[in-house]
């Protein structure tokens, strides 16, 4: 199995080459603290999203078949919200969730690139990053043979709706930094 572990130690020598190229550049060290809290967003947000990716050899293979995939608006929403037998919290982790993953990266966004501050810059990013961890479980999905991580279209609303609510929490924050 690849485990997540595995993308900690590929990500250290690429961070090791990137640190070398700021340098070189003489990047700003408040600009490389940024950087770098960027990068290790991202390295977490792929490690929670994408793995662990069990591989073909593994003898128990069938104990990582997830659900089906979803590809109807609000399907798997409802299913949760109106499953009387989830609890409560459990119901409330899986939407919040989706909600809240993608909220550092759009407070990131603009420390990163500043002309992308805008509503629908920034819109454009998500929806390319969101889009890029759906499709990546998808793929990943067909080329082990079965779901190993549902890829689910209420997984894309539930971001857009942490991106709205992102955009918002920052014009608020970004306006009292300027005051």
């Amino acid at each position: 199995m690849l485990d997540f572990e595995f993308l900690y130690i590929i990500s250290i020598p690429i961070y090791i080459i990137l640190i070398v190229i700021f340098l070189i550049k003489k990047i700003k060290l408040k600009n490389i603290l940024i950087y770098t809290i960027f990068y290790i967003y991202i390295i977490s947000l792929l490690a929670v999203t994408l793995f662990p990716i069990p591989i073909a050899w593994l003898k128990e293979i069938s104990t990582y078949i997830t659900d089906t995939n979803n590809f109807i608006p609000f399907n798997s929403i409802l299913d949760i919200l109106l499953n009387k037998n989830l609890p409560l919290i459990i119901k409330s982790k899986q939407v919040i969730w989706n909600i809240i993953i993608f909220i550092p990266l759009w407070f990131l966004i603009p420390f990163i690139w500043k002309n992308k501050s805008n509503f629908k810059q920034a819109l454009y990013i998500w929806i390319l990053w969101t889009i890029f961890i759906e499709t990546t479980q998808f793929i990943i999905s067909i080329i082990l043979g079965f779901n190993y991580k549902v890829t689910d279209i209420d997984d894309i609303i539930l971001n857009t709706l942490g991106f709205i609510i992102w955009f918002y929490i920052f014009r608020l924050f970004k306006k009292s930094i300027e005051n």
